[in-house]
């Protein structure tokens, strides 16, 4: 079933996510620079924008990222966040803690959170999240892109080492069933950090966390350095303990590896 908003809005739980404007097309560039130009429109908070294929799909760092017809789940939604500027990085965790919990409603998968916005599972990437900003005079707007593997063909085999899918591991879902599902999942960590800081989703994030406990490498412009993850801090920093000392990661600054391999 295709990511026509009509094949799916009747599952909707949300109070806003969803419920305002829903762009839908087959083919696009890339659905956050397409939710970027709504934004500057004006575009409430909740619009969504989503398609089947894109041509210009990006990921952190300004990776490309594969987004082949009807593979997977390729959505951007606007939020207008009632929280403080300084905080709004922590929406990252708010979309990758939501998509989990969307994952294992719709498919019983156990996919977890590979520190700061990836989603994996047995070892290999599921889903990769990009945020972006944009300030108006009377605040800012997050424009939240998600990029789900649902089928094989997802992803080029090249990537096959790192890169999964859905389909890999379980049934082939109702994508509708899926945006649904993190839309509402999403709504709920939304508001949980609006009102209590990243301490609303600490524990849940925690939990699913698969990076705490392990041991990293962490890839800076500028160094890097290996160390075993200790925790997250109320930033969303993620606190590496060296020989030396505990030192503190900046997700925009740098590329975090296992020392066994992706996760």
């Amino acid at each position: 079933m295709s990511l026509l908003p009509a094949h799916w809005t009747s599952l909707l739980q949300t109070r806003a996510l969803g419920r305002a404007v829903n762009h839908y097309e087959h083919t696009l560039t890339s659905t956050n620079l397409v939710l970027k130009d709504m934004a500057r429109q004006g575009a409430p908070h909740g619009s969504l924008c989503l398609c089947e294929c894109q041509t210009a799909g990006r990921g952190r760092m300004d990776r490309t990222w594969s987004s082949p017809e009807g593979q997977g789940v390729w959505l951007s939604v606007l939020l207008r966040p009632n929280m403080p500027v300084e905080s709004a990085p922590l929406i990252t965790f708010c979309c990758a803690l939501a998509m989990t919990k969307a994952v294992r409603q719709v498919t019983s998968l156990d996919a977890k959170v590979k520190w700061p916005n990836d989603l994996v599972l047995q070892g290999k990437k599921l889903c990769g999240i990009l945020l972006e900003m944009g300030f108006e005079a009377q605040g800012y707007y997050v424009v939240a892109g998600t990029g789900l593997n649902v089928r094989r063909g997802a992803y080029p085999p090249e990537l096959a080492a790192r890169a999964t899918s859905i389909e890999e591991c379980a049934d082939i879902p109702d994508r509708g069933a899926i945006v649904a599902a993190y839309l509402a999942a999403l709504e709920d960590a939304l508001t949980a950090v609006e009102q209590h800081g990243f301490s609303g989703i600490a524990q849940d994030f925690r939990r699913e966390c698969i990076t705490l406990g392990s041991q990293v490498h962490v890839l800076g412009a500028d160094n890097s350095f290996t160390g075993t993850a200790e925790d997250i801090d109320e930033t969303g920093a993620l606190l590496v303990r060296t020989e030396s000392e505990l030192r503190r990661v900046l997700a925009g600054d740098v590329s975090v590896r296992g020392v066994m391999g992706y996760v």
